[in-house]
């Protein structure tokens, strides 16, 4: 039987990634952006849409992360291109934070 499955994984700590900072991770297999707003913390994909550079490092500006090779902008919160030259969105995945541990929700297919 298969099908998929969406199951949380333990990132790490909530101070690992301070306020108004990001960090970068593997995630079975997919590169991981989480970053830190408000103590709101967000994942993305962390590969740009244009040229599927790391956007690690790249600017951070209230929800606005930019990609520091071509300077493409999208919505942390909701993976939206806001600038190009990206016109796709970024994959975003579902974020909690349970006894001070940042999870994500990744899909295991079965």
């Amino acid at each position: 039987m298969s099908g998929d499955d969406t199951s949380f994984v333990t990132i790490c700590s909530v101070s690992e990634i301070p306020n108004g900072r990001h960090r970068a991770f593997e995630i079975e297999g997919v590169p991981v952006l989480i970053v830190n707003l408000s103590r709101q913390f967000y994942a993305v994909r962390n590969r740009c849409t244009h040229l599927d550079y790391p956007l690690e490092g790249g600017r951070q500006t209230g929800w606005e992360l930019m990609c520091r090779q071509h300077g493409a902008r999208f919505d942390i919160r909701t993976g939206r291109a806001l600038g190009g030259p990206a016109v796709t969105a970024l994959p975003v995945y579902d974020v909690r934070v349970t006894d001070g541990m940042v999870e994500v929700a990744v899909r295991i297919r079965s």
